[in-house]
């Protein structure tokens, strides 16, 4: 078996929340991650502050499916598969609460990897989120 290959790169996160009633706010974030492919299977992780806590950001790239894992200031959990709901977990600190995303479109290549979905929370639309995540090998 071989050893994952890793490898330093810049990411940038673009996103974009529409909450219903408001106006759309966006967010355009560049740090440095590391993406590290496992097999076939490519990893990306990185780090932001959110509220002054440090979030640690997996994400599992694929271009039918894929899984957000946040731990360290926000534990969550985000599943998506193209034109499906899925069953993820949110944790602000304060007791798990489940949550549903509904992907309406999903699509990675290498470096750039984007997901549009709907995030219900007790089967009500809370927010249409776009995320876009486009990292480059570090120099």
């Amino acid at each position: 078996m071989s050893q994952p290959i890793k490898k330093t790169v810049t990411v940038r996160l673009l996103s974009t929340i529409k909450h219903p009633d408001t106006a759309a706010e966006t967010f355009d974030i560049q740090t440095t991650g590391e993406l590290t492919i496992k097999g076939e299977q490519p990893y990306l992780v990185y780090e932001e502050m959110q509220n002054e806590k440090t979030v640690k950001t997996t994400v599992k790239l694929n271009s039918d499916s894929a899984l957000i894992l946040r731990s360290g200031g926000v534990k969550m959990r985000l599943p998506f598969v193209q034109g499906e709901r899925q069953t993820g977990s949110y944790d602000p600190g304060y007791g798990v609460m489940m949550i549903t995303t509904n992907t309406k479109q999903l699509n990675f290549e290498d470096g750039h990897f984007r997901v549009e979905y709907e995030l219900l929370i007790n089967e009500e639309i809370a927010g249409t989120y776009t995320l876009e995540l486009i990292y480059t090998e570090a120099d």
